[in-house]
């Protein structure tokens, strides 16, 4: 098949570019034609310090150059700007003779349907939600900017329970097909390092964006956070995160972990894909709460970052969305809702780790492996 992917790389961090690379480069990897295809809008060409620069001085440029090489794609690449004014990579030219004769547009997000003369000609269009939850309550509420769902022939969401009795978020009478994170195992060996001793996560705090649906607000990942500040000092297990913080009282919010005995450290310092790759591996589990849309309303959402634990080895302690049901939990995969269950886990981990360890990435291998589950979505697709 040839396939266009769509993209939203050129100023995201190493840790989305991972997850939105893996179908590209897992269906090449299948023998499919693939090509990558990013629209950049107005207002997203800015340098370091904020300020905007234009198009061709844009280092988001290179940066997407830089990545679709780490992953074999170029130069089968068109990064678009504006209404194909410019463009790095292909020309808009080529990249629109590519779309008239392509079989399958994949698309997570990135706001491709407004280059028309892309998202048009393909036979096909699929749409991939890595949002379960907002992107349908929004579609619903037909917000600014939203993702014209009714216009793609397949979604596939990352929410298990998107569309069941269990969930209650709207879904306007379309299908959305359930579909696990595809990952590329081969470049996320198990990590065996036994001397890791902390459970650590990449995690944000606060600032995405909300709604309420049925008189419940979506809320912020901090919600959930808060509610597990004491776990150091309740276990003894040493916890870290990655974290994100950007809101105007981030100090503030940063000593509050701190003084509870959490390791808070710079997210920023992930800037290549093998630092996030070791940052994991030198991981001795993962630890992490949910955004808490995902658990109010049970989406059964399951993170992209756990899946890179699982596959390196590492076992995952997640505050449960749902996914029971979906994913094997008890061994390698556990999941918590409240204080006691979140230490229980830590306890059944420690207290047999090279068993957890095993498991992870045997459920990683079982569940995530992309050429199972890109297989699968284009057996789903007809193609």
């Amino acid at each position: 098949m040839r396939i266009i992917c769509t993209s939203k790389i050129a100023n995201t961090t190493v840790g989305h570019i991972d997850h939105a690379l893996a179908y590209a480069a897992g269906w090449q990897r299948l023998g499919h034609e693939v090509y990558l295809i990013e629209h950049v809008g107005r207002g997203r060409c800015t340098a370091a310090n904020g300020e905007a620069v234009p198009f061709s001085e844009w280092d988001g440029r290179a940066h997407f150059e830089a990545v679709a090489r780490f992953y074999g794609l170029w130069p089968r690449c068109c990064l678009i700007y504006k209404q194909g004014e410019a463009t790095h990579g292909m020309s808009f030219a080529e990249a629109v003779d590519v779309a008239k004769m392509t079989d399958l547009l994949a698309t997570r997000s990135g706001q491709i349907h407004r280059l028309p003369e892309i998202f048009e000609p393909p036979r096909q269009r699929a749409f991939f939600d890595g949002n379960p939850g907002s992107t349908q309550t929004l579609f619903h509420q037909r917000a600014e900017g939203h993702d014209p769902l009714d216009r793609y022939e397949f979604l596939f969401t990352m929410g298990l329970n998107i569309g069941t009795p269990r969930c209650s978020i709207p879904t306007d009478g379309l299908r959305w097909r359930p579909m696990p994170r595809p990952v590329l195992l081969s470049m996320w060996p198990a990590a065996t390092d036994l001397r890791c001793q902390r459970f650590t996560t990449i995690s944000t705090w606060k600032g995405r964006a909300t709604f309420e649906w049925q008189g419940v607000r979506s809320g912020e990942k901090a919600d959930n956070w808060l509610q597990y500040l004491d776990l150091p000092a309740a276990s003894g297990q040493g916890l870290e995160i990655a974290l994100r913080m950007e809101s105007d009282d981030h100090l503030k919010d940063r000593q509050i972990f701190e003084d509870r005995g959490w390791i808070i450290s710079d997210p920023g310092r992930l800037r290549e894909f093998d630092d996030y790759r070791n940052y994991i591996g030198r991981s001795r589990a993962e630890f992490s709460v949910a955004h808490n849309r995902y658990v109010e309303f049970e989406t059964g959402w399951f993170s992209d970052r756990s899946a890179l634990y699982l596959a390196s080895g590492k076992p995952a302690l997640v505050q449960s969305t749902g996914v029971e049901g979906h994913l094997p939990t008890g061994k390698g995969l556990l999941t918590f809702s409240s204080m006691s269950e979140a230490l229980a886990g830590i306890e059944a981990i420690n207290a047999d780790y090279q068993e957890h360890s095993l498991a992870a990435r045997e459920i990683a291998e079982r569940h995530f492996d992309s050429d199972r589950v890109l297989a699968d979505i284009l057996e789903q697709i007809g193609g």
